[in-house]
């Protein structure tokens, strides 16, 4: 353990729960301020920081960089990835010699670091519930009903998100961001079995908008997601995920029914359109 760094951006409840078990650990971590979409190319100083803090294993959390990976393996450090997603290039969804969907974050982070129940409880958590977290990250509400949660056990779950959201400081002026999310929502337009929800705020209101749905629907419903100020364009629920990921790159999450893209400067701008047209 003295000779383990874990590499973390503490962003979603998935990895704020990682990152506060950490701690109760005693692991040694150094914490991304990166939003979601963290690279490792994007922590300038992490291999000088490495070097000099003589750390020979180094655990990243959900940040693929696959240069930067290989300049820690070449210093003679062991690079241990924890992640279940796909990007641009980059698979780390699936187990490489299985072929299997790889289990969350957080259920890789208990396992790799042997944490059992009564360490769980030992550090403030209800293990199936802290255990919730994971199972959530990788298949939602959807995913917790699969396994049998109860719905008072999914409310929990879905309260602890919360929790974690409100001490790490990522739910604030909540009251607006859910005012922005409704309207989204309330002007949602039909396409095909897809809802279209689209907006032109600040505010990321794809989860927001998901909350509402388990609520209004309470079943997997698909939906394209257009959130033009932050460049960013997802499809949930759809069989034709992967067939996106393929086409466009970009990245996959919650398993093989959900992907987005990031519309950045310089790279490929991908329209509703040619969303569509691979859809159909």
């Amino acid at each position: 353990m003295k000779k383990t760094v874990l590499v973390i951006p503490p962003n979603d409840p998935e990895a704020i729960l990682i990152y506060e078990l950490a701690k109760a650990m005693g692991i040694q971590i150094i914490r991304s301020s990166q939003p979601h979409g963290a690279t490792l190319e994007k922590e300038t100083d992490l291999v000088p920081l490495i070097r000099d803090g003589e750390w020979k294993r180094v655990v990243i959390v959900e940040m693929p960089g696959l240069n930067v990976e290989a300049k820690l393996r070449k210093m003679g450090v062991e690079v241990v990835i924890i992640d279940h997603h796909q990007y641009t290039g980059i698979d780390r969804a699936k187990h490489p010699k299985t072929g299997k969907l790889l289990p969350s974050s957080l259920e890789q982070f208990l396992k790799l670091f042997r944490i059992t129940d009564i360490q769980l409880r030992k550090f403030g958590y209800t293990p199936k519930i802290a255990r919730g977290i994971g199972v959530m990250d990788r298949g939602y509400v959807w995913a917790l009903q699969e396994e049998g949660y109860r719905q008072l056990e999914i409310e929990t779950v879905i309260a602890l998100q919360r929790a974690l959201l409100l001490k790490h400081g990522l739910l604030k002026d909540e009251d607006r961001k859910m005012k922005q999310t409704k309207k989204a929502w309330k002007n949602r337009k039909m396409w095909n079995e897809y809802f279209i929800v689209t907006s032109n705020v600040e505010t990321e209101i794809r989860s927001r908008v998901s909350m509402i749905v388990v609520q209004e629907i309470g079943k997997p419903t698909p939906i394209i997601f257009l959130e033009k100020k932050r460049g960013l364009i997802y499809v949930q629920e759809s069989p034709r995920a992967m067939d996106l990921f393929r086409q466009f790159g970009g990245f996959t999450f919650g398993g093989n029914r959900n992907w987005g893209y990031r519309n950045e400067k310089g790279k490929r701008q991908v329209t509703l359109q040619e969303v569509k047209n691979i859809l159909v």
